[in-house]
């Protein structure tokens, strides 16, 4: 954006981390409702539909994305306390759909909270290695590897068979 134009567009606030406050806000706004979006038949299937479109709004929208998840807007959430008191509406709906997941026995008992973290751990380090130019590969590919990692990391955190891996 030229200099003229963010001086213009900053000129209504009434300092740079005011700004950065309404880019938040307008940034999470759009990630939401991309999460709004998903429809999935059970909790695994949200998991990982949300992690594709993680990885879909990094490469999409690399400005919201970094407005959310990259600067300091003093409207993103904190770790431990702001994601324990629910006040982070997408962790949230993935501590539920970990929870959902876990009554299910689709994935083994573990903090809600921690889960969440670790699967949102790889996709960003996935994203931020592919936007600096880490990764040689096509959008597809790419998102063809977040799609594998998330099935490596649920397949981990599976509960296990305790009859020797005999499936009769």
């Amino acid at each position: 954006m030229p200099a003229a134009r963010r001086w213009r567009s900053s000129r209504h606030y009434r300092n740079r981390e005011d700004l950065l406050a309404a880019v938040g806000e307008e940034a999470f706004a759009a990630w939401k409702r991309r999460i709004d979006a998903i429809r999935a038949a059970g909790a695994l299937d949200w998991l990982r539909k949300s992690a594709r479109a993680y990885a879909e709004f990094a490469l999409d929208q690399p400005a919201r994305f970094d407005a959310c998840f990259v600067l300091k807007t003093r409207v993103e959430r904190l770790y431990p306390e702001d994601f324990a008191a629910r006040k982070s509406p997408v962790i949230t709906l993935v501590m539920d759909r970990v929870r959902a997941a876990q009554a299910d026995g689709d994935l083994a008992p573990g903090d809600p909270l921690e889960l969440a973290l670790m699967l949102w751990a790889e996709l960003h380090g996935l994203a931020m290695l592919h936007r600096a130019g880490r990764f040689t590969l096509a959008r597809s590919a790419f998102l063809d590897l977040c799609a594998r990692c998330v099935e490596r990391m649920l397949a981990t955190l599976a509960p296990h068979s305790t009859n020797g891996g005999n499936t009769s």
